[in-house]
C-alpha cells in the first residue's frame, strides 16, 4: 500500500463531516508512525537496517496508529473526557502506545550472541 493510499484510507476513516486535517499533517503522522513501527521492531537487535521498508503486514497498524495519534492529539492529550453526559475514553495514550502494544507490533529479538 502506498503512502497516498494510506492517506486516502485515513481521511475516509476520519471523515465525520467536520473539518479534515491537512494532507501535510496526516503525511507527517504517516511518516512518524512508520518510523516508530520500524524502530520498535528493531530496537532489540541493533537498530533499523539501512533501506528497510515497512513490511506490508503493518499497513493497517500504521493507519490505525495515525488515527489513534491524531484523534488523541485532537482531544488535547486527555485520556478521558465527559461533556454533556457523553463519556469518551481513549484506549491508547497516543500513537506510540498503540504501536507498542504487542498485539499490534511485536519486536524482533536476538537469540544468543551479541550484535
Amino acid at each position: 500500500m502506498t503512502d497516498a493510499e494510506k492517506l486516502t484510507a485515513i481521511k475516509t476513516l476520519l471523515d465525520d463531516g467536520g473539518e479534515m486535517p491537512s494532507d501535510d499533517k496526516l503525511n507527517t503522522y504517516i511518516t512518524l508512525a512508520k518510523n516508530e513501527i520500524l524502530n520498535w521492531l528493531y530496537w532489540d537487535i541493533g537498530g533499523v537496517p539501512d533501506n528497510t521498508n515497512l513490511p506490508s503486514r503493518y499497513d493497517g497498524v500504521q493507519i490505525y496508529a495515525v488515527i489513534a495519534g491524531y484523534t488523541h492529539a485532537g482531544a488535547e492529550g486527555q485520556s478521558a473526557h465527559i461533556e454533556n453526559g457523553v463519556h469518551r475514553n481513549f484506549s491508547y495514550d497516543d500513537m506510540v502506545g498503540y504501536i507498542r502494544d504487542t498485539r499490534h507490533v511485536t519486536p524482533y529479538v536476538r537469540i544468543g550472541g551479541s550484535a
